[in-house]
């Protein structure tokens, strides 16, 4: 590699680390409670979501319609968002409603994305109620509010969203950095991949770049799958899905004669079963119709079978199938998205929770083992960033312009926090190097 594009990447690596190593320890440790929610949660609230069966077996359920009235009798100044009936014999009905004067939103969130609603658990054989929990007082809700936008809502989220992009940046430079040359060449090649033990900052070193490099894919997917739903870059990627005709489709009108008519509207009960028939093996989330040309909406609760994962939408009094749409008719982008997400999440079982849990500690150590190898090199009263001055700017190659500037254009636009960020580094680079008194040596 070229001296002086070495130089710059290792000065960018150095930004990188310095803006995302906070974000990052924050991100793997918050993260790796999210993880551990399937557990925390299975302790703790077992009374809410489990109900005891008689010892002779599983008794008639009560009717969908009984169980959602038992909800909301004690709710009566509370709107009903959705419902997710019990699935398995043991599983308790959940009911989701909406605080007083709260602004809808999906997911039932008020303006600052925090949850304001609560959520009431049914027997569905007795159709007494269990209990009752507001949304963020979950713990799986808790911690994602948490590792998201560190419970400050909405306006947060371009915080994981400045550390998960500078994160692809440090990867990449850090990557660059390591490459060996091959030995035939004289390199170290694969061999590189080998720590030296007992060689102080050159241990760290090698220590720093064989994690990172070893957790390299699960990490960037990591990091990818969050962007995703990220505040400014999430909202790219909903843009280009649209673009792509792979957003979700408008949502279509009950038939006003149905209504004017005088047809009774759809039971809870009568739209379950139909839902059941036809996916009897997830279970599912049912969202009732909001006014009188509203729709019936029902699809898959449970994340962790993708392939499952359907949509439908009936009309609120034939029970007409105005819109449906499965695993099958998802364009690659949506397929892509609804396996990645649910993977960031750790909803896939004990095996995607380890995986998860490696990854949130190797991000940790690479940033402790980072700040190891600054403290070993640093001078003393020194920052000790890697050094770039004008000399070496205009020795970088030609050619590096055309691919670089392209390369942080494109990311920036996908990216924008990223973008913003870049403007300001990069302001702060051309303002000191413009104050620059003395004519520095190369570097060698």
């Amino acid at each position: 590699m070229n001296p002086s594009l070495h130089r710059l990447f290792w000065r960018l690596h150095f930004w990188a680390g310095l803006v995302s190593a906070p974000i990052v320890v924050f991100a793997a440790l918050t993260g790796l409670l999210y993880a551990l929610s399937p557990q925390i949660e299975a302790r703790l609230y077992d009374h809410l979501d489990q109900v005891k069966l008689p010892a002779g077996g599983s008794p008639p359920m009560a009717s969908l319609d009984q169980q959602v009235a038992a909800a909301l009798a004690g709710h009566p100044d509370e709107a009903l968002r959705y419902v997710v009936p019990a699935h398995g014999p043991r599983d308790s009905t959940q009911v989701y409603l909406q605080a007083p004067h709260a602004h809808h939103h999906p997911g039932g969130e008020h303006d600052h994305g925090l949850p304001t609603g609560s959520v009431v658990y049914v027997n569905p054989y007795t159709a007494q109620v269990l209990g009752q929990l507001p949304e963020l007082q979950r713990f799986k809700t808790w911690s994602k509010k948490l590792h998201s936008s560190a419970l400050q809502g909405d306006g947060w989220r371009w915080l994981i969203e400045l550390g998960a992009s500078w994160m692809l940046v440090l990867f990449a430079t850090g990557l660059a950095l390591w490459w060996p040359k091959p030995i035939a060449q004289g390199g170290a090649g694969w061999r590189a991949l080998w720590p030296r033990w007992g060689r102080g900052r050159l241990t760290w070193r090698d220590l720093h770049a064989t994690v990172a490099i070893g957790f390299g894919l699960l990490t960037a997917t990591v990091l990818v799958t969050g962007l995703t739903w990220a505040e400014h870059s999430g909202d790219n990627f909903r843009a280009a899905q649209q673009a792509l005709g792979q957003a979700a489709p408008k949502a279509p009108k009950t038939l006003r004669s149905h209504a004017e008519a005088g047809h009774p509207p759809l039971t809870w009960q009568t739209l379950h079963e139909r839902v059941r028939a036809q996916a009897p093996d997830i279970s599912v989330q049912l969202t009732p119709p909001i006014g009188m040309d509203g729709v019936w909406r029902a699809e898959n609760f449970d994340r962790a079978q993708p392939s499952k994962r359907f949509v439908a939408m009936f009309d609120a009094y034939s029970g007409q199938v105005l819109f449906s749409s499965g695993w099958d008719q998802l364009p690659v982008l949506a397929k892509a998205t609804a396996v990645g997400i649910p993977f960031h999440r750790g909803e896939f079982g004990w095996w995607n929770q380890a995986l998860l849990i490696l990854v949130a500690l190797a991000s940790v150590f690479s940033v402790a083992s980072g700040l190891a190898m600054w403290w070993l090199r640093r001078p003393r009263a020194a920052l000790a960033a890697p050094r770039l001055n004008r000399q070496a700017v205009r020795q970088l190659p030609a050619s590096t312009w055309w691919w670089l500037l392209p390369l942080a254009t494109g990311l920036s636009l996908a990216l924008p926090v990223f973008g913003w960020s870049l403007a300001v580094f990069m302001g702060i680079e051309v303002l000191r190097l413009a104050l620059e008194t003395t004519p520095a040596k190369a570097p060698s």
